[in-house]
């Protein structure tokens, strides 16, 4: 699959069948992955892939405390407010995906559900978590996202897909109990990786973009 072809095909897979993801497509992957520039080839990222029990336990005790609606403790700055232009993308990206998933506006229980499943990596068998040295810089953070790129294209690349998942660091002191993720690194986020379920509806649901315009500006 050429580089064209997977970023068109990428998507937030929000429904996973079971079966795990051999590990050597995964270290196949992330070692491909790990090409991604970084600042002066300083390659600050760490990666920790939870799956099995360990993931299956950590997952029952994300969800013990998004039930209880504890406040999050993620170790990146949680966005409270969007400029308009923005804030109306997101209210139009989520009223769309709610369409598909028959979830109407005053659903509070479905709502809260989805919600959940979050937190449950849509069903997802795995998960990799990114974390850098908390010393480090926004730079350093930008790396990370180039990093978490590179998985998404080349998951699509072989049929597997990913979700980024901001909820999955909410609750940073769980992460590290169950993954061994040290208090001296920042984690930036978990990406759940799998095998899509085709029979999911959500799974057809791609979000909109605006148009080049709405970005790009010509200087010369």
């Amino acid at each position: 699959m050429d580089v064209q072809k997977a970023v068109q095909m990428r998507r937030s897979i929000r429904a996973f069948r079971k079966n795990p993801v051999p590990q050597e497509i995964l270290e196949e992957i992330i070692h491909t992955a790990l090409r991604a520039p970084s600042w002066g080839n300083t390659q600050p990222w760490k990666l920790t892939v939870v799956g099995g029990e360990n993931l299956q336990a950590m997952i029952q005790d994300l969800l013990q405390k998004a039930s209880a609606g504890e406040a999050p403790r993620s170790d990146l700055e949680i966005p409270q407010k969007w400029p308009d232009a923005l804030a109306r993308r997101y209210k139009a990206n989520g009223k769309k995906l709610f369409e598909v998933l028959a979830i109407g506006r005053e659903d509070r229980e479905k709502r809260k559900a989805h919600m959940l499943n979050m937190f449950r990596f849509f069903g997802a068998p795995q998960a990799i978590y990114i974390h850098i040295d908390r010393n480090l810089g926004p730079y350093s953070i930008f790396d990370a996202g180039l990093l978490a790129q590179n998985i998404a294209l080349l998951a699509a690349a072989k049929d597997l897909g990913t979700c980024f998942l901001a909820v999955s660091v909410w609750y940073a002191d769980v992460v590290r109990r169950h993954t061994g993720i040290p208090e001296s690194d920042r984690m930036i986020i978990g990406i759940a990786i799998g095998y899509p379920d085709p029979a999911a509806p959500v799974n057809r649901f791609h979000s909109a973009r605006e148009p080049l315009e709405a970005f790009v500006r010509w200087v010369g």
